[in-house]
């Protein structure tokens, strides 16, 4: 049964500028922004594809949603709060951010090193406190965790998996997901994202997944947006897409083209 939506918007964009500072911490003079007047809202239930070629700038809109970098605060809103500012967002779980290899600092060994320490996957999953015991069943039984794999002897996706468990466990409000399926077969994929799916209709949470993969997202989202050169250059409700494009998605701007025969 699915939920009523709130009133108010989960995530709001309005005006979105944006350009990586420099070595003093403000942007080099002249530089052009990355994201440049970019506007978007979103509602409790929302399930956004966000797609765009490599260096659109798909990866810096998800991570200043989810606070790690600075921008104004009348810029973004997530939950009707600053993303950057007020950091009980992401510590209460109720905005959570995954992307990314899963990465650890170590200090004789440098900066951004895989996680591939001797334990096991029942450890780590089973050490997060607080959780409801269903909720961490499913996703075990969901993303087909074997509890007694070892982290230093998995494959890419099944260290992903374990990853995408235990950034789940705790009942988020707003899920922002960049390229995380990557590393999934087809089948861990798909039952992923009915789980998310039903996420969105039963407890009204909002999901953004930015991917360059479409396959099997037919019914999965219910609106897309398209940026291209830090610009929004679509963004609509997935029927309307259909309907203007007869089931084939096919936006174009100058000299490139995006299309994905299955939208």
């Amino acid at each position: 049964m699915a939920v009523m939506e709130s009133s108010k918007p989960t995530v709001e964009i309005n005006g979105l500028s944006f350009t990586y500072p420099g070595i003093d911490g403000h942007p080099p003079p002249g530089s052009k922004p990355l994201i440049d007047g970019f506007s978007l809202t979103l509602n409790a239930g929302d399930r956004c594809l966000l797609v765009g070629s490599n260096g659109a700038g798909k990866t810096t809109i998800l991570k200043i949603l989810g606070g790690k970098h600075m921008v104004e605060p009348h810029m973004v809103r997530v939950l009707g709060r600053s993303a950057f500012h007020d950091t009980v967002l992401a510590s209460s779980g109720d905005l959570c951010y995954l992307g990314g290899e899963w990465r650890r600092d170590v200090a004789f060994a440098g900066f951004e090193v895989p996680i591939q320490m001797d334990i096991s996957a029942e450890k780590m999953i089973f050490g997060v406190a607080g959780i409801d015991p269903k909720r961490r069943y499913e996703l075990i039984k969901v993303l087909d965790i074997d509890l007694s794999w070892r982290m230093h002897k998995v494959s890419d996706g099944q260290r992903r998996r374990v990853q995408i468990c235990m950034g789940l466990l705790k009942p988020f409000k707003v899920l922002l997901l960049d390229e995380i399926t990557v590393d999934l077969d087809v089948l861990a994929r798909a039952d992923l994202l009915n789980f998310l799916r039903k996420e969105c209709e039963e407890r009204g949470a909002t999901i953004i997944y930015a991917t360059h993969i479409f396959d099997g997202l037919e019914k999965w989202p219910s609106h897309i947006v398209y940026v291209a050169h830090g610009k929004l250059q679509l963004a609509m409700p997935m029927d309307k897409v259909k309907e203007i494009s007869n089931s084939s998605l096919m936006v174009s701007y100058p000299g490139r083209h995006l299309e994905s025969r299955s939208l």
